[in-house]
């Protein structure tokens, strides 16, 4: 801090140039310690973040810098590196390069992955919707299972059909999905081994296949 407080006073801009003695309040008076600092009248309008407003933040970006030059900006890197060289107020700051091309597509590439993101949330709820699709086939697949082949239709055989279980394809909303969804290819979960030597189908195939 009490770096930081020298570093700003250096470039801080006053009505005459004058020399002032600072010192450290909270030390011992045998611990004190004065410094001769050189303050100027220059404007220093490229580097009007040094105002008291922002003087906290500031003090916050130095102490970072301190313990870690590359846990800041590089533009703050450079101004603290130019300031404890002695730079002239005014000239320590120094604009960040503009972006390359390669930069500026990076940029746009991401812009362009936050626009998707719906879209993703819209294909790990479907791939969701199809994994439970297979596992209440699974649980409750023998509920419409062909148990009676020769048509005697015991009376202990249940023939309803449970509402999770895909009899139709307007059943399909009971899993947020739609007729648009039977020729779109879904990744098999492990749990299952419908697929055979394929780990995806498309839904209808899926659907034929557990039935």
């Amino acid at each position: 801090m009490f770096h930081l407080r020298t570093c700003a006073a250096k470039l801080r801009p006053l009505t005459a140039s004058q020399t002032v003695k600072t010192f450290s309040q909270n030390r011992p008076a045998a611990a004190r310690t004065f410094q001769q600092i050189r303050c100027y009248s220059a404007p220093v309008a490229a580097e009007p973040f040094l105002s008291g407003t922002s003087s906290n933040y500031v003090e916050e970006m130095y102490c970072a810098w301190l313990e870690n030059p590359k846990s800041v900006h590089k533009s703050w890197d450079i101004f603290f590196r130019n300031t404890n060289a002695g730079a002239p107020p005014g000239t320590a700051y120094q604009s960040p390069l503009p972006l390359s091309r390669g930069s500026l597509a990076a940029v746009a590439h991401a812009q362009s992955l936050v626009e998707a993101q719906p879209n993703v949330d819209k294909l790990v709820e479907d791939h969701l919707a199809v994994q439970s699709l297979i596992r209440a086939y699974q649980i409750r697949g023998h509920h419409v299972a062909q148990l009676d082949p020769l048509g005697i239709l015991d009376a202990d055989l249940d023939s309803s059909v449970p509402a999770d279980i895909i009899s139709s394809t307007d059943k399909l909303g009971f899993y947020g999905l739609d007729e648009s969804d039977l020729d779109k290819v879904f990744h098999l979960p492990t749990t299952t081994f419908i697929g055979g030597q394929e780990s995806a189908l498309p839904l209808r195939e899926i659907i034929r296949r557990l039935e």
